[in-house]
C-alpha cells in the first residue's frame, strides 16, 4: 500500500468512524427488552484509548455512549442513519453490535510518518468497549467472513477469543467479554500485549505520544477526537504532484480535531505548522478561499457555513471554529446528503 492510499484511507476511515458512531440506532421500545438484557456489567474500566501501542501517527478516540445520550444524538441517528447498513449487520449478527459499544479508539501507527517499523507501515486498530461478551463478537465476525464466502479460524490468544479467514490476509478480530480488538500483523499482536498488561517496557517516552497528548489538551474533551501527525513532504505524495511541495500545506505538521455535540454542534480544528511564517502562509490561503467561495459552485448553505468558520491564529498554529445550531445542522444534511437520502436516488 503507498503512502498515498495510507493518507486518504485514514482520512476516509476517520470521517467513516464519525458517520457510523452517529447512525447508531437509538433502541426503542422493540429492543428495550434485549437491551436490558444486554451483559451491561461486561464493559472493562480500560479505556481504548490507552490500550494503543506508543508511537502513533494518527489517533481518533469516540465516545459513542456520549453521542448517544446528547440531545442531538437523535438527530444525527434520524439524518445519518438513512445512510447507514445497520439492520443488514444486526439481521447477520442475531443482534446489533453497534448498539453495544460505549467507546471506540482508532490508530494508524504509520500514516505516512517515518521512523515506523517496516512490519507496521500498513497496520491499523480499532479497539472497543461495552456490554457485549467475547462469544457474542466471535459469532458475529464468523458470520460476517462466511457472508463474503471466508473461512472463519477460531483461536485461543491469552484471555481473548480471535477469529480470522483463513482464505484471507485482511485483519483479525480478537474479543473478551467487554472489550474488542480488531488489527492484523505484529501491531494485532502488540495490541493483544498492551491490553493484558504485557506490553514491554520502553526506555525513553515515544516524541510523538506526547505530541497528539498536546493536541488533545489544546482541543479539549469532546465526543470525537482525532489528532494526525503530518510526515515531510506529505502533501507532495498525497496530491501526486511534484510542483505540490510548493504550497503553503506543505508547512503544516499536524493536525487535531473535536467535535462536541450537546444542544448544538461545535466543531474545532488545530493545524500546527513549521513555524509562525508557515502558519502566516495557510492563514492567507484560507483567506483567499473564503473571498473565492462564490466561484466554487457551492451550495448556499456550504458557502455561507463556509463564511461562519471562525480562524484565529497563535504562532505557529491556527483554530477554526464552527457552531452549528439544530436547524443549521439539518440544513448542513439537507446540503450534503439531501441526493442519497431522496427515494429513488443513490
Amino acid at each position: 500500500m503507498s503512502e498515498r492510499a495510507i493518507h486518504f484511507g485514514v482520512l476516509i476511515g476517520g470521517l467513516a468512524l464519525a458517520a457510523w458512531a452517529f447512525t447508531r440506532p437509538t433502541p426503542d421500545a422493540s429492543t428495550s427488552a434485549t437491551a436490558l438484557s444486554a451483559p451491561r456489567s461486561l464493559a472493562p474500566a480500560v479505556s481504548p484509548l490507552s490500550i494503543i501501542p506508543p508511537g502513533s501517527a494518527f489517533v481518533l478516540s469516540a465516545d459513542l455512549a456520549a453521542l448517544e445520550r446528547a440531545p442531538l444524538g437523535a438527530l444525527f441517528a434520524q439524518r445519518l442513519g438513512q445512510l447507514g447498513q445497520a439492520n443488514e449487520l444486526a439481521t447477520l449478527c442475531g443482534f446489533d453490535p453497534l448498539t453495544r459499544l460505549s467507546q471506540l479508539a482508532l490508530a494508524v501507527p504509520s500514516a505516512g510518518m517515518p521512523g515506523t517499523n517496516a512490519e507496521r507501515v500498513d497496520d491499523f486498530a480499532v479497539v472497543a468497549s461495552g456490554p457485549f461478551s467475547a462469544a457474542e463478537i466471535t459469532r458475529c465476525a464468523a458470520a460476517a467472513i462466511a457472508k463474503r464466502g471466508g473461512e472463519a479460524v477460531d483461536s485461543k490468544l491469552g484471555g481473548f477469543s480471535s477469529v480470522r479467514d483463513r482464505k484471507g490476509s485482511g485483519g483479525e478480530v480478537a474479543a473478551k467479554n467487554g472489550l474488542l480488538i480488531v488489527s492484523g500483523g505484529s501491531y494485532f499482536r502488540a495490541l493483544l500485549d498492551s491490553a493484558e498488561g504485557n506490553a514491554p517496557k520502553s526506555e525513553r517516552d515515544d516524541p510523538r505520544d506526547a505530541r497528539h497528548a498536546e493536541l488533545r489538551r489544546a482541543l479539549g474533551p469532546g465526543e470525537l477526537v482525532a489528532t494526525w501527525l503530518l510526515a515531510d513532504g506529505w502533501f507532495q505524495r498525497v496530491s501526486g504532484d511534484d510542483d505540490a511541495r510548493l504550497s503553503p500545506l506543505g508547512a503544516l505538521k499536524a493536525l487535531g480535531a473535536r467535535v462536541q455535540v450537546s444542544t448544538e454542534v461545535r466543531l474545532t480544528v488545530l493545524l500546527d505548522c513549521a513555524d509562525a511564517d508557515g502558519a502566516t502562509q495557510i492563514q492567507s490561503l484560507l483567506t483567499e478561499l473564503r473571498a473565492s467561495l462564490g466561484a466554487l459552485g457551492l451550495a448556499p448553505t456550504l458557502a455561507e457555513l463556509a463564511q461562519r468558520v471562525a480562524l484565529t491564529a497563535a504562532g505557529s498554529r491556527l483554530q477554526l471554529t464552527l457552531t452549528l445550531s439544530p436547524s443549521e445542522l439539518s440544513a448542513l444534511f439537507d446540503a450534503l446528503f439531501s441526493d442519497k437520502t431522496q427515494p429513488g436516488k443513490r
